[in-house]
């Protein structure tokens, strides 16, 4: 029996999404979760990683965007991109990427300068926070 052509090609464009995602679950695994700068706060703005999306959320306001990749090689690439201190991994979505950052505190995803689109978002102020990873992952 035969499959007619422009079925395999369907088939073969259906999977092409799966394909070009680069997601390591074991990224998910050590740097997914919540990150905020008042865990302890259900009011507090928050970014999440999950595998099913990055969200950027402060009350009812929410930025989501489906997660396609992570890189651990986004700064480097050339002699005048040097790697920023901390820098642990970027999760990169269809409208925004998270950034991941290691400091003596832990990890944190920082907003300003990285995510520009979460100010409308989070407000002015809490850009500038710091959005540790909470404990409940």
């Amino acid at each position: 029996m035969r499959i007619p052509r422009f079925l395999a090609l369907l088939g073969c464009l259906v999977t092409l999404p799966a394909l070009a995602q680069d997601l390591r679950p074991e990224s998910l695994k050590l740097y997914g979760g919540t990150y905020s700068p008042d865990c302890g706060s259900p009011a507090a703005p928050r970014a999440r990683i999950g595998a099913d999306g990055l969200e950027i959320a402060s009350g009812t306001r929410a930025l989501r965007t489906r997660l396609t990749m992570d890189s651990y090689t986004s700064f480097g690439g050339a002699p005048t991109s040097p790697v920023p201190e901390g820098y642990q991994v970027e999760f990169i979505g269809d409208d925004f990427s998270l950034y991941v950052f290691q400091d003596e505190k832990g990890l944190h995803v920082p907003l300003h300068d990285y995510v520009p689109a979460a100010a409308p978002i989070v407000g002015a102020q809490a850009m500038k926070l710091r959005f540790g990873r909470c404990a409940s992952q």
